[in-house]
């Protein structure tokens, strides 16, 4: 198959999440939307490491009891390996939309549904689920994110990561 015409519908998918990312604020005229951008390492099988980036755009918080949430939208990337061990010699990205939950001061805990752009053992099928825990302050951000299918198809290792980053 022609890389290029493989690429084609990843490159309309990143663009059209792109956009909604910038079309969220103006739909939202409240004070709370945040965006993040994280960054990171991930491991998979073997304790095979690699760089990750994330984008998120945080939607207004809203009441749940004693609890507060908020509707999360986000970009990722994951950079491929150089190893002949496992097929994880691909970038993968990742269009993500779930919520956050804020738990007790700042710590919070995430679910989101994704559709993986790129196939690897680690990401083996196009839907994914992303579960974070993590805390936010002020400007920063530090969570622990783990990305798999839920063993819905084989081989899915998932990537597990730790990312940090600025929020404003």
């Amino acid at each position: 198959m022609n890389p290029r015409i493989a690429f084609a519908p990843c490159t309309w998918l990143f663009g059209t999440a792109f956009a909604l990312l910038f079309a969220l604020p103006a739909a939202h005229a409240g004070d709370d939307p945040r965006w993040e951008i994280l960054g990171g390492r991930s491991r998979t099988l073997h304790s095979m490491w690699t760089n990750t980036v994330f984008v998120e755009r945080l939607g207004d918080t809203h009441a749940l009891g004693p609890f507060t949430w908020s509707p999360d939208l986000g970009l990722g990337w994951l950079q491929a390996r150089s190893t002949s061990h496992a097929r994880l010699d691909h970038d993968v990205g990742l269009v993500a939309l779930g919520a956050r939950l804020y738990v007790w001061r700042g710590a919070f805990v995430s679910g989101q549904v994704a559709l993986a752009l790129g196939r690897t053992d680690a990401l083996s099928s196009a839907g994914q689920f992303v579960s974070s825990i993590g805390w936010q302050g002020g400007h920063w951000v530090v969570l622990l994110r783990h990305v798999s299918d839920g063993e819905t198809h084989k081989p899915n290792h998932g990537e597990t990561m730790l990312l940090v980053g600025v929020g404003f």
